[in-house]
């Protein structure tokens, strides 16, 4: 039966399409498995195509033994994954991070949580019109945490978040990469966001972002180290849209005075129930109200 057993309605709707990501091996006999990861109730039932001509391999739990495949020659490989994936996560893995060299298709797996943490040979996210269903197959993801963090990326595009309106934590998405903007609209449909901690934690190139970027995210509840270390920035968010905020814990905390954070600090202190904010200015000493921050904030 093989793929074709896999070619059925998914849970969350639309015709199944592969997920495609290239790896490339650089000795005989290299090894790469799949970061697969349950999520929630949501199963794990893929057959894996791994582009060197070896059988289909089939693979029903995180665990199983037909995630590792064995490159008998040294090259660059597109594996394919059918059926049902409900999470890839990549997590820093130091057998892994290297081998993944470029993201060619989401698919439609029914993701609901996916991480390319540490892959600094992927340097692009795909255009969505490069994919056979664009970002429409990331429409289940819930957790995008780590999703691009520590990669070899240098742009964002504006629409990748634009068909995963269920997705509520945004933590690390974009941190330790070489990005220098975000786009106008990145959040527009993340409203039932809840946390982009570190979500661009040591951006350090990044100097251009629109205002009001998570206006369209009222329940976020975590701020924490969001820009943390982001030394090229010229103005703070006010957060205005985010009442329901309980930490802000290093927002803006950078880790020398060479920044060039300017204008003023939102007053966060000043809420009716103030959140945590500790560090969230140290060492923003351009702000115009750095003098009246207070101390716990600074």
């Amino acid at each position: 039966m093989g793929i074709f057993r896999r070619l059925v309605p998914l849970d969350g709707g639309g015709t199944p399409v592969p997920f495609k990501i290239e790896v490339t091996t650089t000795s005989n006999g290299q090894i790469f498995t799949l970061p697969l990861v349950g999520f929630g109730t949501f199963a794990i039932d893929i057959d894996v195509d791994w582009g060197d001509g070896t059988s289909i391999s089939t693979i029903t739990a995180a665990g199983d033994p037909n995630r590792i495949h064995t490159y008998t020659t040294a090259g660059v490989y597109t594996i394919q994954i059918f059926g049902q994936m409900p999470g890839f996560k990549v997590n820093n893995n130091a057998a892994i991070r290297s081998l993944i060299t470029e993201i060619i298709d989401f698919g439609r797996v029914g993701l609901r949580t996916l991480d390319f943490f540490g892959c600094t040979n992927i340097t692009s996210i795909p255009a969505s019109g490069t994919m056979e269903v664009g970002y429409r197959g990331l429409n289940n993801i819930i957790s995008f945490a780590g999703f691009m963090r520590g990669t070899g990326i240098t742009s964002i595009p504006a629409d990748i978040f634009d068909f995963s309106p269920s997705a509520t934590t945004f933590s690390d998405i974009f941190s330790f990469t070489s990005i220098t903007a975000i786009p106008t609209g990145l959040f527009d449909a993340s409203a039932n966001a809840n946390s982009f901690a570190s979500a661009f934690n040591s951006c350090t190139l990044l100097n251009t972002y629109p205002v009001n970027l998570f206006a369209s995210s009222p329940n976020v509840i975590n701020f924490s180290s969001t820009f943390r270390n982001c030394l090229s920035l010229t103005f703070a968010q006010q957060f205005t849209a985010n009442t329901s905020v309980t930490t802000f814990d290093n927002v803006y905390n950078m880790s020398t005075t060479s920044n060039a954070l300017d204008g003023n600090a939102p007053l966060l202190w000043e809420r009716p129930s103030p959140p945590s904010g500790t560090a969230a200015f140290r060492n923003c000493t351009g702000l115009d109200n750095f003098a009246s921050i207070p101390l716990n904030f600074k």
